[in-house]
């Protein structure tokens, strides 16, 4: 409408430069990461449900996924966090680190179950056992990347809070759902 209403008849005008590029690949991030979310979490999905025999199982395991990954959107929206390279990057990262704990939970919860039919005692021991290692995990790989956010250069700062952020997410969704 600027151009129009400002140029001699015959003239057009057409975006071009960075700003074009820039647009391009935010469309394509944001769409992939919509696509690359779904196709994982149907992945892990078929692998648990596979794996234990039970529909129930792969939707048990996606669970913690999801809410983890809901907790880190979130968690950018609020603090106004663009979905970029690098922040895409952490739903990835959700998914890799959720579903391995979930496994290791998944498993703890199995093993102790065969053992006993007090769910009491299930849920107890493998909050020691399997649920201690993951919260030690968790924190030691979340304080570790927490170190990026005393950096100057602002991926780097949003890459550490998110992986912190997504290691205890990630290891008290597993716990706590499952």
């Amino acid at each position: 409408d600027y151009a129009r209403a400002r140029l001699p008849e015959g003239f057009t005008v057409k975006a071009a430069g960075t700003a074009l590029i820039e647009k391009a690949l935010t469309d394509l991030i944001v769409t992939t990461q919509f696509w690359n979310i779904l196709q994982s979490l149907g992945a892990v999905f078929l692998i648990l449900a596979l794996t234990n025999k039970s529909v129930m199982a792969g939707l048990l395991g996606i669970m913690p996924l999801v809410v983890a990954l809901a907790l880190n959107f979130g968690f950018m929206g609020l603090f106004g966090i663009t979905l970029n390279i690098g922040t895409a990057m952490v739903a990835s990262i959700v998914i890799g680190v959720g579903i391995d704990y979930t496994i290791h939970f998944l498993e703890a919860l199995k093993w102790e179950a065969a053992k006993t039919g007090d769910w009491d005692h299930v849920i107890r021991r493998s909050l020691m056992t399997s649920g201690k290692a993951i919260i030690f995990n968790a924190a030691s790989v979340g304080l570790g990347f927490l170190v990026l956010v005393l950096s100057r250069f602002q991926p780097l700062i949003y890459l550490g809070a998110l992986i912190s952020i997504t290691m205890a997410t990630t290891s008290l969704a597993s716990m706590t759902l499952l």
